[in-house]
């Protein structure tokens, strides 16, 4: 069993743990795994310090709990801390907008999250873990390629019945956690990528497939698995397929416009695939982005991006990059104290200031004593003169090469 005691803000070893020797015994360092989850995972809406500022705050219906708060926190057992991280808020009678962690974060992680909040909150109350907590993160079996056909045979029959998409409209708006992160209209969170556009920016099958589970894709992405069933992820596709905004999609003009001639227009993949890695080229645009380990970090990684993206959107990143801006790849204008500007895409920021990678792909550390002020840009770090830098046949090709890189597994069930 560990033990915890939180005393006047104090963190002190209280006990002794029996179980799997990979678990830490250092009270401060799991303290300190608890704050990377809490800044990875909470603090877009609690805050950094757990008084309910965090960024994402505003966007929401319900104001995020204060968890620094040590009235709050008295009244909650670490059971109950327990339940709500992991089953989440509709679980346990509370917002649908608190997500599930429990099939994303091992039993340990959760409970680290648990002493840090008691940390935040200075109220005093001992933390006892119990017994033969999982220390490994919970695996969800990968979809296969049956499961892929029989969604593709069931959303050709079925995707488009208003049964099915009135249903998975109940899940994402009332039911399950997806306007906590995702804005759909002028509703939602801002951490994830926005879903008006989905219908447009990506393919059914990916939809499904990434929302069945995400982390199989990207393990490190801040989207938990929601533990959905096949027939809930398939009414949420299906929803988001048939999502049409309130505000007009410019894109239905450009491609029934002067871009047409883009898609038109047959392309050849392979010289497709020199014009993206040739580096003397116009495009060279394995120099920002990576395709099978192979490339740049500035950039979104495109290693299955035609299994994820239509050719419409791939289009328009080409064409008009400023249109949408990849989630997490927005870029940030920092001025310092001395009068300089960095501008770089923003990984992290905390308390010693911010992580950004700059337009030559280099990791650079911020301090923020450095910084006398900071603005998120709405402009894209991809060149914005494509359009008049490749010729049409150029377009083509790279877009037929950029269909090649797929996921079989996904593909095989679309072809």
């Amino acid at each position: 069993m560990l033990c915890f005691a939180l005393i006047s803000g104090a963190f002190v070893w209280a006990g002794d743990i029996s179980g799997s020797p990979s678990t830490p015994t250092d009270p401060q360092i799991i303290l300190e795994r608890g704050k990377r989850l809490f800044q990875n995972y909470c603090a877009h809406c609690h805050g950094k310090y757990g008084d309910g500022d965090g960024f994402n705050a505003e966007f929401l219906d319900k104001d995020p709990t204060k968890l620094s708060n040590p009235e709050f926190l008295a009244k909650r057992s670490n059971d109950k801390l327990f339940r709500v991280i992991s089953e989440g808020g509709a679980r346990v009678k509370k917002s649908h907008l608190m997500p599930v962690f429990g099939h994303t974060l091992s039993e340990q992680e959760i409970w680290s999250l648990i002493i840090f909040i008691r940390h935040l909150g200075k109220n005093g109350v001992m933390v006892t873990v119990p017994e033969g907590v999982k220390s490994k993160r919970p695996i969800r079996p990968a979809l296969t390629r049956s499961d892929m056909a029989s969604f593709s045979k069931w959303f050709a029959e079925k995707g488009q019945e208003k049964k099915q998409v009135d249903t998975g409209k109940l899940l994402v708006m009332n039911k399950k956690s997806c306007l906590g992160c995702h804005q759909l209209n002028d509703e939602g969170g801002r951490i994830g990528p926005n879903l008006n556009r989905a219908s447009t920016n990506y393919k059914p099958e990916w939809i499904y497939a990434w929302i069945s589970n995400p982390q199989i894709f990207r393990p490190d992405t801040k989207m938990p698995n929601l533990g959905l069933g096949p027939e809930e992820a398939r009414v949420i596709a299906a929803f988001l397929v048939s999502f049409q905004p309130e505000e007009e999609d410019e894109i239905e003009n450009k491609i029934s416009g002067d871009w047409k001639q883009y898609l038109s227009a047959k392309g050849d993949p392979k010289r497709g695939e020199k014009i993206y890695n040739d580096p003397e080229g116009t495009a060279n645009c394995s120099k920002c982005h990576l395709v099978k380990g192979q490339g740049g970090s500035v950039g979104p990684e495109l290693s299955f991006v035609g299994t994820s993206r239509t050719r419409e959107f791939l289009l328009e990143s080409i064409l008009d990059p400023d249109a949408v801006i990849t989630s997490g790849y927005k870029t940030i204008l920092i001025l310092t104290k001395e009068g300089k500007f960095i501008t770089g895409i923003k990984k992290n920021e905390d308390d010693s200031g911010f992580d950004i990678v700059d337009k030559n792909g280099k990791d650079r550390h911020i301090p923020r004593n450095r910084i006398k002020k900071f603005k998120t840009q709405k402009v894209s770090t991809m060149p914005g003169n494509f359009k008049d830098l490749l010729e049409t046949q150029e377009v083509a090709d790279l877009l037929a090469y950029l269909g090649t890189l797929t996921l079989p597994i996904i593909t095989s069930s679309i072809e």
